[in-house]
């Protein structure tokens, strides 16, 4: 199993522990200790933890929420770039979308396959943890990125998916023209 960076569970556990007891009736027993144990950003965890916390924060948005994993996603990005990444929004965004999956996942090769002046394709390869939850918050992050570095309106959308038995996922995000 495929593990992932604490960051991205202290994302999740941090919305969690907002609201503790509706938190560990979403969550199983396994899951609670989540709501009270210190994360490490350094370290790994598994990727299902991760996905399982995300289910349960999403679960806590209002009901008739839309768009809830994507705005998890923009959460997710700003966190990171405006924190502890921010010296990566400087580099290009083939470079960024590499060096970050690399530094916060332990399998899976991201790639930047085509970009021009309005659109940019990310394709993410080798990869077994792919659900349409994540996926869609993966779009809002690759998205926020985009809207992080200048682009004017983007948004994303996923025709290629592991979840929908494809061998990758593709984001295909695009902007307005500045």
């Amino acid at each position: 199993m495929g593990k992932t960076k604490g960051s991205a569970v202290l994302t999740a556990v941090k919305i969690l522990r907002s609201n503790k007891e509706r938190a560990r009736e979403l969550l199983p027993a396994a899951m609670h200790r989540y709501l009270e144990e210190r994360i490490v950003v350094a370290s790994w965890y598994g990727e299902e933890v991760v996905q399982e916390l995300t289910r349960a924060c999403a679960a806590l948005a209002p009901e008739g929420e839309q768009d809830v994993y994507e705005k998890m996603g923009a959460f997710g990005a700003r966190a990171h770039f405006e924190g502890l990444y921010s010296e990566m929004l400087d580099r290009s965004a083939s470079a960024r979308a590499r060096s970050l999956w690399k530094t916060q996942h332990d399998s899976g090769e991201l790639s930047l396959t085509s970009e021009t002046p309005t659109s940019a394709s990310y394709e993410l390869t080798g990869w077994d943890h792919a659900s349409r939850e994540y996926c869609r918050l993966l779009g809002g992050y690759f998205t926020e990125v985009h809207r992080l570095s200048g682009a004017a309106n983007p948004h994303f959308v996923h025709p290629t998916c592991r979840a929908r038995r494809s061998d990758r996922c593709i984001w295909v995000v695009s902007w307005g023209a500045t």
